[in-house]
């Protein structure tokens, strides 16, 4: 799967890595999620989830104590330290959006980087990952919502009993409650961030989303008792939540994502000015084979 990440001549030569550990050549900023522009859009998600969960729920007869749709309160979440919360990284389905060459791409000065992604889901260290393209307001039904939620509830549940088949029958006889929290921590994770209000559109975004605690949550984890059937998983956990690093600049959060070089298929620019810088800086990491494109 093909997709672009657009961004500055400086961000690009920094994405690219000095003396790397073998596939590790390249590496992106995830930001969290209470780091972006809209500060308010994780809320947003959140509250957009809540009527088309509630509706699966009571139209599924799902008992009182299984429900998760009570959980979505965005205030309840957001004071929720131990929930995984979603790290961003922004990439689209075009390099050709003008909008997005302006306001992210140094007015045109900047790049398009070309990424190729075997997977659109999977986990990057003890981390979930899944690529998503953005839903904004205006581009949803009620009806649409619905079918959403309902098809990444059942796929939560697939991925548990696929991934660790013993522990998700063991939750689903003994605990079934907790069973349905995993679902829920996924739609938090992984539906909720994918909306987006409308003034946003012409970014037609796309986005690599990393579920992860915060990096305070393992002081919770230091603390609690955990069955041996995922002490494991536990301790893999802590150390990748602890990797959660901060801009020194402001106070803005986000964990290090490092890719192979054979990800970067292609760079686009709009000048033959660009051209050569971006050869110059291919040449200082030793990666001249990368072709490099013009677009008009």
């Amino acid at each position: 799967m093909i997709y672009y990440h657009y961004t500055t001549l400086k961000a690009f030569s920094g994405i690219l890595q000095e003396n790397p550990t073998k596939d590790k050549e390249i590496c992106f900023w995830a930001t969290r999620y209470d780091c972006f522009r809209d500060k308010t859009e994780y809320k947003h998600g959140i509250a957009k989830i809540y009527p088309a969960l509630d509706n699966f729920e009571v139209q599924s007869s799902i008992q009182d104590d299984r429900k998760i749709a009570p959980f979505f309160d965005p205030t309840d979440v957001e004071r929720a330290l131990g929930l995984p919360v979603p790290y961003v990284i922004s990439i689209s389905a075009r390099k050709d959006n003008e909008y997005m060459w302006k306001h992210y791409a140094d007015n045109s000065h900047g790049v398009v980087m070309e990424l190729g992604f075997n997977n659109p889901q999977g986990t990057y260290d003890a981390a979930m990952f899944s690529i998503e393209s953005c839903i904004y307001d205006s581009k949803i039904t009620n009806e649409e919502l619905y079918q959403l939620v309902k098809d990444k509830y059942f796929e939560m549940a697939g991925i548990m009993l696929k991934s660790n088949k013993e522990l998700a029958i063991t939750l689903l006889r003994d605990n079934p409650s907790v069973f349905v929290r995993f679902i829920a921590m996924y739609l938090l994770a992984f539906v909720a961030p994918r909306f987006k209000k409308d003034e946003f559109i012409e970014e037609e975004e796309t986005r690599i989303i990393i579920s992860s605690p915060k990096k305070e949550y393992n002081n919770l984890l230091d603390n609690a008792q955990c069955p041996a059937v995922i002490e494991n998983i536990v301790t893999e956990v802590k150390k990748f939540v602890d990797c959660e690093k901060q801009r020194p600049d402001n106070k803005n959060f986000f964990r290090e994502i490092f890719m192979p070089i054979s990800v970067l298929k292609r760079i686009y620019v709009k000048g033959d000015k660009q051209k050569h810088e971006v050869e110059d800086i291919l040449r200082k990491r030793g990666l001249s084979h990368i072709p490099i494109e013009v677009m008009a």
